[in-house]
């Protein structure tokens, strides 16, 4: 829900309206100012209007204005990128069809010739290859072969150099006691399993299309380039097509509709599959990366005196992962994610240590430079960019203070990473938090999920500023109502106090290398509202499915239970899993000790195990 506290006063003619240095210094209650200025910049940052902030997006565009007119105002300079304060970098995008001339689609029938129109009557899909494709048309069902419950579409048919045509999803969807999975998607209703099982039959190219109950749902709607995944295995040319344009095709060639057909399958779990006398189908998919446009916000406090020359570097990013997708821990949402926590507090905070700094000038003071970094939900992307394109060099970098995800403090505490990365940067955190009184749990890692690694690889030390994961990481509940802005103030405080302190010293910090592993775990622990149900198992992150890579320990649910490295995880409690990100989400609705019958592939077997879920 669109967040409107604190937010109908931010436009005025379309500027936002910023304080001023003197409103900073003066006043009777400068921390309810602060807090004030905090709730306003989040609310926006966060609001629905910027649709999750997702790279490329019109919201990141807007977010990034925003930020630039924030320094501005806070008295930055704006002006170090041909005048503007965006250093601008593409990251790799989407696999896009290159042009209608060599992504087509063309029906051969004894009543005539059909040509498909790219985007309308079909789409390419990335979960495919690249190539020309040609040979007679075979309807093979729902493209399924399912020995354990002696199902094959492919049975006692050869479609070997063929175009094979299929039905998204599977049989009896709509009944509870169906072999597959009930009402629920087993694996073999994946769009990635239907690609693989025609590829292993040599299929010269596969058509996938709507089947009635996705239809009566949602309409005829072709997916997108993207949205069905992919496999890394034997690859074939794949096109999702409308069922408008190949449903009179088989009618004329199989006596039937489609809907009768589905439904005589339904009825007597029996394939229909054969090949379509006189038709022939022919065409090509060419896709090409895309490049997705970004930029990072920097702005310049200079410096001052003998120490001018030298930078200071406090950053945070600002983009999030827009409506879910690959990016969300809540699979299958499509919503806006909008990133409160992660990372509007961050770059709430940016801002708000930005005004606090320019409105205290010093006599010898390093130029500080605030960056909002773009596309770190992609790999760290935006720092890592300006890592390799220095604007102001690195050599002359004397350290970084990062801060990411720091929304959350409530009761937990503060980790403060990177206190090993510089000789004196552990005592003087603890100096520096005498004044604000904050919980603080240090860790010496310069390496972690977050843009201070970028910096720290380069042989510059940091902080980075974490006040830790929560169950709404990356999902859509990740929402300004729960960020808690007072906490956030005490923060900035101590922030301002190190990168003041960085700034001033007389001495450059002696950078250390440290081998030392950021413990983000340990604080996803702390910091969760609820306990989470395991198995203690690690996951095979290249695998298409749930394949158990390690086990945490023989004393692990999973171990106890009897699974093993190797097994595939194709069930939880009767529901299926297909990914990693099923096995997460059914998890996700579980207790610790909860009892659960878990089904796995096991060199070619299935096999079943009563698993009691641990605490983690």
């Amino acid at each position: 829900m669109f967040p409107f506290r604190a937010y109908w006063f931010l436009m005025l003619c379309g500027a936002v309206l910023a304080p001023s240095s003197a409103e900073l210094l003066s006043g009777d209650e400068p921390a309810v100012a602060a807090k004030a200025r905090l709730e306003r910049d989040l609310s926006y940052l966060a609001s629905d209007q910027l649709q999750g902030r997702d790279v490329g997006s019109e919201g990141i565009e807007a977010a990034a204005k925003y930020i630039a007119e924030q320094f501005a105002a806070a008295g930055l300079k704006t002006d170090s990128f041909d005048g503007t304060p965006f250093q601008e970098f593409t990251i790799p995008g989407p696999r896009v069809p290159a042009d209608a001339e060599h992504n087509r689609l063309q029906i051969q029938t004894p009543q005539g010739n059909i040509a498909g129109r790219l985007g309308e009557d079909f789409q390419p899909l990335s979960l495919g290859s690249n190539g020309a494709f040609a040979g007679p048309a075979v309807f093979a069902g729902y493209g399924i072969t399912a020995p354990d419950i002696g199902y094959d579409d492919y049975a006692g048919i050869d479609v070997t150099g063929k175009v094979v045509i299929v039905l998204r999803k599977e049989p009896q969807q709509d009944q509870a006691d169906s072999p597959f999975a009930g009402t629920e998607s087993s694996p073999h209703a994946y769009f990635t399993a239907k690609e693989a099982n025609a590829a292993v039959h040599n299929a010269a190219a596969l058509i996938l299309v709507n089947d009635s109950q996705t239809v009566a749902q949602g309409g005829d709607v072709l997916l997108g380039t993207e949205d069905a995944g992919g496999t890394r295995g034997k690859k074939i040319p794949t096109i999702f097509c409308s069922r408008s344009l190949i449903e009179p095709v088989l009618q004329a060639a199989m006596g039937q509709s489609l809907e009768e057909i589905e439904r005589a399958i339904d009825a007597d779990l029996k394939p229909r599959s054969r090949e379509l006398q006189g038709v022939s189908i022919e065409g090509e998919v060419r896709l090409e990366a895309s490049q997705i446009p970004a930029k990072n916000v920097i702005g310049v406090l200079p410096g001052s005196g003998a120490l001018a020359d030298q930078y200071v570097i406090v950053g945070a990013h600002y983009d999030h992962v827009g409506m879910g997708g690959r990016g969300s821990l809540a699979p299958g949402t499509i919503a806006i994610h909008n990133g409160a926590d992660d990372n509007g507090s961050g770059t709430t905070a940016l801002m708000e240590v930005a005004r606090r700094l320019a409105a205290t000038p010093a006599e010898n003071r390093r130029t500080i430079l605030f960056m909002a970094f773009s596309a770190e939900e992609k790999g760290l992307l935006g720092s890592k960019y300006y890592v390799r394109n220095p604007r102001w060099p690195l050599e002359q970098t004397v350290a970084m203070v990062n801060m990411d995800m720091v929304g959350r403090l409530g009761d937990g505490s503060l980790t403060v990473f990177g206190t090993g990365t510089a000789v004196g940067f552990d005592t003087l955190v603890d100096r520096l938090n005498q004044a604000t009184g904050l919980p603080l749990a240090k860790q010496e890692a310069g390496k972690g999920p977050s843009d201070h690694a970028s910096f720290y690889e380069a042989g510059i030390p940091v902080f980075h500023f974490f006040t830790g994961l929560h169950n709404d990481y990356h999902r859509p509940s990740d929402d300004v109502e729960k960020v808690d802005f007072d906490g956030m103030g005490r923060i900035v405080d101590l922030v301002t106090a190190v990168v003041e302190d960085l700034a001033t010293r007389p001495e450059r910090p002696r950078y250390l290398k440290t081998n030392a592993v950021a413990d983000v775990g340990r604080e996803r622990a702390r910091a969760a509202a609820s306990r989470r149900a395991v198995l203690g198992i690690q996951l095979d992150r290249n695998a298409d499915r749930a394949v158990i890579s390690a086990l945490a320990s023989p004393e692990a649910p999973a171990a106890r239970a009897g699974l093993v490295v190797g097994d595939a995880i194709t069930a939880v409690g009767g529901q299926a899993v297909g990914s990693i990100e099923d096995l997460l989400r059914i998890l996700t609705g579980k207790r610790p000790g909860d009892e659960v019958i878990i089904t796995v592939e096991r060199d070619g077997q299935k096999m079943q195990f009563k698993v009691q879920l641990g605490e983690g």
